[in-house]
């Protein structure tokens, strides 16, 4: 098949995307409108460069304190929800999970409600090309109370489009341990619930911990040692696999020696996703 070809079957397929982080979604328009929205109080947002490389996961992460200036108002979020929910169904995304951590922010007056209703409010809005729903994310740099302030969050905005809960952020930060109570209740209230799990070698050390909650979905799962491996694929837990992530965070070589190919070899459940 000629790669125009592809190309052309892989834009018209339906498409579910499970693996979305709002921020982290922000195309360079979008970012681009966002910092017009902000150069009269924040022209320094204008001279901020996005590296065209990265030499590590670790530097992926300081990247948001950019991106979060830019959605730090409740109108902000809106436009920021509006436009990664178009360019998405614009790629024929059908069906599609926003995942996002509850944020506030003293300067403009957003608090985390506030910024959680804004989100599920552009979710809510009527449309027929795409169905939209929203896991609510807990950072790893949580504090317990923080973690159980998101799960209140979740329940309070179930009715309107929240389907999940993830531990997401920096990999090398916080414990899935401290955190565990949080998740605990969202199981008790039956959310299902997604962990970021083994994206650096750092994190094998929780890994046993981790599988024995029995998440309903992985994400990455890029380092499994043999131990891992057996439980994951004994359990079919299935993993959100996000290539070019992966390779911009250098948590793989290369496609070609992209860890997809253990799944595939194993007949394991994957859902392949297209941003971070």
């Amino acid at each position: 098949m000629a790669a125009t070809d592809l190309d052309t079957f892989c834009f018209q397929i339906p498409k579910v995307e499970l693996h979305a982080h709002l921020n982290g979604s922000l195309s360079p328009a979008t970012m681009k409108e966002l910092v017009e929205r902000k150069k009269d109080t924040k022209p320094e947002l204008s001279q901020f460069k996005i590296p065209e490389s990265l030499d590590s996961i670790d530097d992926f992460f300081p990247l948001f304190r950019f991106i979060y200036q830019l959605t730090d108002d409740e109108e902000s979020v809106k436009v920021a929800t509006r436009s990664v929910i178009n360019e998405f169904a614009q790629d024929n995304v059908q069906y599609l999970e926003l995942r996002t951590t509850p944020r506030a922010c003293e300067e403009t007056g957003m608090t985390k409600n506030s910024y959680i209703e804004a989100v599920t409010s552009v979710i809510q809005e009527p449309r027929e090309d795409i169905i939209v729903k929203l896991i609510v994310s807990i950072d790893r740099r949580n504090t317990l109370e923080e973690a159980q302030e998101a799960v209140d969050l979740a329940l309070a905005f179930r009715s309107k489009g929240v389907v999940g809960i993830d531990l997401c952020g920096d990999v090398k930060k916080g414990s899935f341990e401290s955190l565990k109570p949080a998740f605990d209740r969202a199981k008790e209230h039956e959310f299902p619930v997604t962990l970021h799990f083994c994206e650096v070698i750092e994190n094998l050390a929780e890994a046993p911990e981790m599988l024995a909650f029995r998440p309903q979905r992985l994400g990455h799962a890029s380092i499994l040692d043999e131990s891992c491996r057996k439980i994951v694929y004994e359990s079919h837990i299935p993993i959100e696999i996000c290539m070019t992530s992966n390779i911009i965070c250098r948590t793989a070589n290369s496609f070609k020696e992209h860890h997809i190919k253990e799944l595939i070899d194993a007949d394991h459940p994957f859902v392949l996703c297209v941003r971070k």
